[in-house]
C-alpha cells in the first residue's frame, strides 16, 4: 500500500478542500504519474494518496483510512465491477478507469454506480483533468459510511 500527501496551492483565500483518493490499482507507474500531476495541478484542494491492488487491501483502507474518493481500474481485480457496486451502495464516490476506452465498459460502469468512467492515459492533460474530476465528485472524508 502507498500513501503520498500531495499539498500544492493556497486556493482562494487559503481555503483548500481535503480529498483523499483511494487509488485500486496495479500499475504503480500510473499512480506515480498520477501523483506528479496532482502535485503540480491543485490550487483548489489538498489532495492525499494511497495505492492499493487487491480487495482486502482496498477495504482495509477504507476502514483505516476513509477516502472521499476511489478510482478503481476495472482491469485490476477480478471482481472490480461488484466492487463498485458494492462502494457505491455504500454512498462512496467511485470512479471507474481502464486503459481500454470502450463506450461499453462506461455504460457498464455507471450501471453498477460509478460516478465516472475515465480511460487510462500518461498524457499530462488528461491526468489533470482526472484530478479535477476526483476532486468534484469527491465526499467529504469526514462523512460516515
Amino acid at each position: 500500500m502507498s500513501f503520498v500527501p500531495i499539498q500544492a496551492g493556497s486556493g482562494v483565500g487559503g481555503l483548500r478542500r481535503d480529498v483523499r483518493l483511494l487509488v485500486v490499482d496495479d500499475t504503480p507507474e500510473h499512480f506515480e504519474l498520477l501523483t506528479e500531476v496532482a502535485e503540480m495541478y491543485n490550487p483548489d484542494y489538498r489532495l492525499e494518496c494511497r495505492l492499493v491492488s487487491t480487495v482486502g487491501e482496498t477495504f482495509q483502507a477504507i476502514g483505516e483510512w476513509h477516502p472521499s474518493v476511489v478510482l478503481i481500474d476495472l482491469h485490476c481485480v477480478a471482481d472490480a465491477l461488484e466492487m463498485v457496486r458494492q462502494l457505491a451502495d455504500q454512498g462512496r464516490s467511485v470512479v471507474a478507469t481502464s486503459t481500454h476506452r470502450s463506450p461499453e465498459l462506461s455504460s457498464v460502469a455507471d450501471e453498477y454506480g460509478a460516478v465516472g468512467y475515465l480511460s487510462k492515459s500518461d498524457n499530462p492533460d488528461d491526468l489533470e483533468a482526472l484530478v479535477d474530476f476526483v476532486a468534484t465528485v469527491s465526499v467529504p472524508p469526514d462523512k460516515d459510511h
